[in-house]
């Protein structure tokens, strides 16, 4: 569909996963908040844990804006290796399969 678009910008990082696909929202350190373990799907869920974290440095109410999601349980490392190499592949697979779907 977009094939004769051309790509103006990349980003490259680190990607950070959990095993039950939740994010940290919180205080790290006193006046410190991060919205980090996007698990690497989704920018709209990125973009709605940085006005979490940004909410909850600036003393509003986070379940204001989403409730659901502050009250998540917090995320799950992931296997050791080489149980982690085997997995994690083919779970982000399954995951862009069903980020997909939404579309």
């Amino acid at each position: 569909m977009l094939k004769h678009v051309a790509m103006e910008y990349r980003w490259s990082g680190r990607l950070c996963l959990s095993r039950n696909s939740v994010w940290a929202i919180g205080e790290v350190e006193k006046n410190l908040f991060s919205a980090c373990c996007q698990n690497g799907l989704g920018a709209t869920k990125g973009t709605i844990a940085g006005i979490i974290a940004a909410e909850m440095a600036c003393e509003k109410p986070a379940e204001s804006l989403v409730p659901e999601f502050i009250h998540e349980a917090p995320p799950m490392k992931l296997f050791p290796e080489p149980l982690m190499s085997l997995g994690v592949r083919n779970y982000l697979k399954y995951r862009e399969w069903r980020a997909g779907r939404e579309l």
